[in-house]
């Protein structure tokens, strides 16, 4: 089976989103936007309160759009801001949506100054069929700037050549 790549994300101020994009020109793989009926307030600090108070929780939000067909990917890249130290909650619901079995996972994330490694904990923890594979967490603002490193990072793993 070829590899077909599906690039999902979750992105409240649009970094995410850039870094998304960065990854999908790289890899020509399928874009995917996670969607929730959840309202964020486009506030840093609300926001992050209503971030906080959904993860102690351990909450839900609904997903307003599903993958077609998630069975023909065999390599997918997750990609939102951090919040609280670790994925929003819509990625969690996101995780619970599909069947991961046997493929390739893995995490991509913006924060101010926040590293990775919860989200790539969490990744192999709630997705244990998964190949479950290192993250790459840019800065906010500075994903056009580091395209090599997002480069390199997809090499590792074997996603582009």
């Amino acid at each position: 089976m070829a590899t077909k790549i599906l690039i999902a994300y979750f992105s409240h101020w649009g970094h995410s989103q850039n870094f998304a994009e960065q990854i999908q020109k790289l890899t020509g793989g399928d874009l995917f936007e996670i969607k929730t009926s959840t309202d964020y307030p486009e506030a840093h600090d609300p926001c992050s309160i209503q971030a906080h108070q959904e993860q102690l929780a351990d909450f839900r939000p609904e997903l307003t759009n599903h993958v077609q067909n998630m069975a023909q990917y065999t390599t997918v890249l997750i990609g939102h801001p951090i919040w609280w130290y670790r994925e929003p909650m819509v990625i969690r619901s996101f995780w619970e949506a599909y069947n991961f079995t046997d493929k390739k996972v893995i995490p991509f994330a913006t924060s101010g100054d926040v590293g990775i490694a919860n989200t790539e904990k969490d990744t192999k923890d709630w997705l244990p069929n998964a190949d479950a594979k290192p993250g790459l967490r840019l800065e906010t603002h500075a994903v056009e700037d580091n395209v090599p490193e997002i480069e390199k990072w997809l090499k590792k793993d074997a996603v582009i050549k």
